[in-house]
């Protein structure tokens, strides 16, 4: 994420209200089995429970140590499995046919032995996609997991909580595209799927070796009644603007170049509201992109992002619009809300479901003639 504030605690707090009274207003209708041509499509970043600030500019490997350590110790504080049950109750609530999800992480651990300096056999933690697939079913949703592309691999690493224990951890960051399964196979055929990495990387140089930021992306052709489109999730680099820039380009020259109306669904890192805007969504709107949310509510900030990174915070932090769904060709904007930014959706602990908001909007494609 990139957090450029440029607004006032005033500005900030009425923004916010604004943003939860059109989430109130705007339950989306479930119109993806009902109106031929419509359907509803939605981007959700989850949060993994850190940003991984602590270990950015560390300057020897006692920091990096602690550093992980406290990384650790923050995704714990997170309850990812207790979030991911109020994930699943958004996403149900915004009832899309469609989900692109970001920041799905497995998380691993094992011991340090200082010793050595070997890590031993590594046990999954927490796993972000099987607990939230197990909520939605729990909780009535029909949904299948189309494509889970990994993002961000950072391999086995020693780390320090104090008074003294040393551990070890590991997280690949995963990229998923979620369809429902519920919906006549006649009329809605998923063909095609598709996903890769894009070229443009950041290094990340720490005291054990460089690890390579990657992104990736997914894509899967879809048939929907007489309609037929292309439906694209992504997640762009955070903190490198130049990086974020290029995969932008190499997003638009590679799955989104196709004959077919275009949807991509994605946490950008790019900021569409509040001005300037980032140069990556600036590049998508030359492009000839449309942004639904400024489509239909051009004067509202529909603020997506971000909550403190601990998901606690008992007043919305959320300050800037970078959850972005964006049509390229026959692909008109019906409606569009945010999920899972109104107090109310916290867990029964106090957290946020993640530290974004939630976007799905309803969407018209035209009908093939063909």
């Amino acid at each position: 994420m990139t957090r450029i504030l440029t607004l006032g605690p005033m500005v900030l707090r009425t923004a916010v209200s604004l943003v939860v009274v059109l989430t109130a207003a705007l339950a989306l209708p479930a119109l993806g089995q009902k109106a031929r041509g419509n359907l509803t499509v939605m981007t959700y970043n989850v949060n993994e429970g850190t940003d991984f600030l602590q270990v950015l500019g560390v300057t020897n490997a006692t920091q990096f140590l602690l550093g992980v350590g406290a990384i650790v110790t923050q995704v714990q504080e997170t309850n990812p499995p207790e979030r991911m049950q109020a994930v699943a109750a958004q996403i149900l609530a915004a009832h899309p046919t469609l989900v692109s999800l970001q920041e799905v992480d497995q998380w691993y651990q094992g011991t340090f032995d200082p010793l050595t300096g070997t890590c031993g056999t590594m046990s999954l933690q927490y796993d972000m996609l099987a607990e939230l697939t197990a909520a939605l079913a729990a909780q009535g949703g029909h949904y299948q997991v189309v494509l889970n592309v990994p993002e961000i691999t950072l391999p086995a690493t020693p780390g320090l909580i104090l008074p003294g224990t040393f551990l070890c951890a590991s997280v690949t960051d995963y990229n998923v595209i979620l369809a429902r399964t519920d919906l006549n196979p006649r009329r809605f055929r998923l063909s095609d799927a598709q996903s890769g990495q894009f070229v443009a990387a950041v290094p990340f140089t720490t005291p054990f070796g460089v690890v390579p930021i990657t992104r990736s992306w997914a894509s899967v052709d879809v048939e929907f009644h007489a309609s037929k489109f292309r439906f694209i999730g992504t997640h762009l680099e955070s903190f490198v603007p130049p990086i974020r820039e290029a995969q932008g380009a190499e997003l638009r020259a590679g799955p989104a170049n196709t004959a077919l109306p275009v949807i991509v669904a994605m946490d950008s890192n790019a900021q569409a509201f509040p001005l300037p805007q980032d140069p990556t969504y600036d590049d998508f709107m030359a492009s000839g992109y449309n942004d639904v949310w400024s489509e239909i509510f051009p004067s509202t900030p529909g603020l997506t992002c971000c909550q403190n990174e601990s998901d606690n915070n008992p007043i919305s932090e959320l300050y800037q619009r970078i959850d972005v769904i964006l049509t390229l060709g026959d692909v008109e904007g019906q409606n569009i809300a945010l999920f899972g930014a109104d107090p109310s959706t916290r867990t029964p602990d106090g957290l946020w479901p993640s530290d974004h908001a939630g976007v799905a909007a309803s969407v018209t494609i035209e009908e093939d003639e063909d």
